[in-house]
């Protein structure tokens, strides 16, 4: 079976990506030199492409989706959590995104359908959707550069990067996830990238990114 492709892809082969496959994806694995992305990462600004996460949509009436979040915490709309390793991200009261790495989008998945009434619509939207990490001490300064806000973490809302719109992710301190149109992928790098350039943003591979989670959380 062939590879999944990012949205991404070309543009990420001709910034000099090696690629390679996980998890069923063909992702980049770095820029040529993984020590510098993640000096970068940390210096400045990184940006990664992540569109392999998996990205499931539900609708229902507000009570279900309610009942469908993994917690007692049930986040208002504009507000994010992160529970069994996905993010579960309450776009309105009958609307919830959920973000899941791809190692864990099977197991995701199986539990959305469990949890689902007669009525919900689960709709696994994550060949429609490119998404992008932004990372680092400068990442909110690339946001602002590019015409978004940085709410707190957690916060979530739909923002024009670049003129495009965007549902922008507070995960961490210094990261952000960006979420938007599959069709719209090249326009968003690249003024994420025109926004960073003068910041030392630096594209960096899923080898660096895994490398910062890791010591992030050890």
């Amino acid at each position: 079976m062939a590879s999944l492709l990012s949205p991404l892809d070309q543009v990420l082969k001709r910034s000099g990506a090696q690629m390679t496959e996980r998890e069923g994806w063909l992702v980049a694995a770095n820029f040529g030199s993984l020590a510098a992305e993640i000096a970068v990462s940390r210096a400045s600004a990184g940006l990664a492409d992540v569109s392999s996460i998996g990205k499931f949509e539900v609708r229902d009436s507000a009570i279900v989706i309610a009942d469908m979040l993994p917690s007692s915490r049930q986040p208002r709309p504009g507000r994010a959590l992160e529970a069994t390793d996905a993010w579960w991200c309450v776009i309105s009261e009958e609307q919830l995104l959920v973000f899941t790495p791809p190692v864990s989008t099977e197991r995701v998945r199986a539990e959305l359908t469990e949890r689902a009434h007669a009525g919900t619509q689960v709709e696994d939207v994550t060949s429609d959707r490119v998404a992008v990490c932004l990372t680092g001490p400068f990442a909110r300064d690339v946001m602002t550069r590019a015409g978004g806000t940085a709410g707190g973490v957690g916060s979530l809302r739909v923002q024009s990067i670049g003129g495009i719109p965007t549902l922008v992710l507070h995960q961490y301190e210094r990261q952000w996830l960006l979420v938007a149109a599959a069709t719209e992928a090249g326009a968003l790098w690249q003024a994420l990238t025109e926004a960073g350039s003068p910041l030392g943003l630096a594209y960096v591979g899923a080898d660096a990114l895994q490398h910062l989670h890791a010591a992030a959380s050890a």
